[in-house]
């Protein structure tokens, strides 16, 4: 292809780029059910693997581990449709203080700086419409659970298959990448499982967090609204932000503006932990992809298949990165995407002791 102009070969290989994009968003039906299946059969891998090393059979050990792992996704929905309960009978009332609430900021505003906001009256009708949004959600969420039913039966067939899968790659390469293939493979059954149990165990201690802040703050309905925060945690970076936002955008038809303040003291010592100390020792540095690529696959994950987009795109990242790592030409890329080569501009604690004087620049 290098005997054509370099013009051309660029618009080919964006006109490719564009198709892909739209077969990916044509086929999401299809495609959304079985990457979401192959994530969590990466998910539940570990458990399968060990069951069967204790002589159960195969089927027995995809039974066990996926009808647990729908026994714990069912619990979990079922425990916020519980708490949901109160919350959807005092919609009306929270519908009219959010409105009150929206209207007394707006006014707090405009005597503090004299500035008012013109066309409040619209904006306040249509945040006043916001049980028409939600329920638009749920009826949305709804037929996308029914649409991602398959996802157990895919989920169980690829733990069944998952030899046959690895053959299946072994006849396609070369004999002289065997070797790359086989650490390829080994790799990804590593990193990935461990990315994906940290991130779910991450999410959990989130709940316990959040929700004894928001009962502190004597925010209502704060196990329900800490349940919420806690699962956007499974989109990194923006998910404490999304779910803080969530939560912050409900406190005021749930409470008084003035509760506002110390959510977000609260969202920024979540923040804080989050980034700091949980993730960074529970989930690890498995994936390790620089922030601004996480950022933008989320956006461009999020323009293409929505939150589902959001929820997978950085495992693959993740996957793709490790292809890119074991493959000589693509090893550029891998540098790209992963996060070695800023190491001198981090801020870490050793970096902050030598700034300071307190560590040898040897150490």
């Amino acid at each position: 292809m290098n005997e054509y102009p370099l013009l051309l070969r660029n618009t080919i290989r964006l006109a490719f780029a564009f198709l892909v994009v739209a077969a990916l968003i044509l086929a999401r039906p299809l495609l959304v059910p079985l990457f979401l299946s192959i994530m969590l059969a990466y998910l539940l891998f570990p458990y399968a693997d060990w069951l069967e090393k204790h002589k159960i059979p195969r089927i027995a050990t995809n039974f066990i581990v996926v009808l647990g792992f729908i026994a714990i996704v069912t619990g979990i929905v079922a425990a916020i449709g519980t708490l949901s309960t109160n919350f959807t009978e005092d919609f009306p009332k929270l519908k009219e203080q959010f409105e009150t609430n929206i209207q007394s900021i707006f006014d707090a505003i405009g005597a503090y700086t004299g500035i008012y906001i013109s066309g409040i009256d619209s904006l306040i009708e249509s945040l006043g419409e916001t049980g028409q949004y939600i329920s638009q959600l749920f009826t949305a969420t709804t037929n996308t659970l029914l649409s991602l039913g398959l996802i157990p039966v895919y989920t169980f067939l690829l733990l069944f298959y998952r030899d046959k899968f690895r053959d299946f790659i072994s006849m396609l390469i070369y004999n002289n990448q065997e070797e790359a293939a086989q650490n390829i493979i080994d790799q990804a059954s590593e990193v990935v499982p461990k990315y994906l149990k940290g991130l779910v165990i991450v999410c959990f201690i989130l709940m316990g967090l959040n929700s004894l802040g928001f009962y502190l703050i004597g925010l209502e309905y704060a196990l329900l609204f800490g349940i919420i925060a806690a699962l956007f945690n499974l989109i990194p970076y923006l998910g404490t932000v999304l779910g803080y936002g969530v939560v912050l955008l409900f406190t005021l038809g749930t409470g008084t503006p003035g509760l506002a303040i110390p959510i977000l003291i609260q969202f920024l010592i979540v923040q804080f932990l989050e980034n700091n100390i949980l993730t960074p020792n529970i989930t690890g540095s498995y994936v390790q992809i620089n922030p601004l690529v996480i950022i933008f696959s989320l956006i461009a994950a999020s323009m293409i298949w929505g939150v589902p987009g959001m929820l997978i795109i950085i495992p693959y990242l993740g996957l793709f990165k490790i292809v890119c790592e074991n493959v000589e030409d693509l090893k550029p890329i891998g540098f790209l995407l992963g996060t070695r080569g800023t190491e001198r501009h981090a801020i870490t604690i050793k970096s902050l002791q030598r700034r300071f004087g307190w560590l040898d620049e040897e150490e």
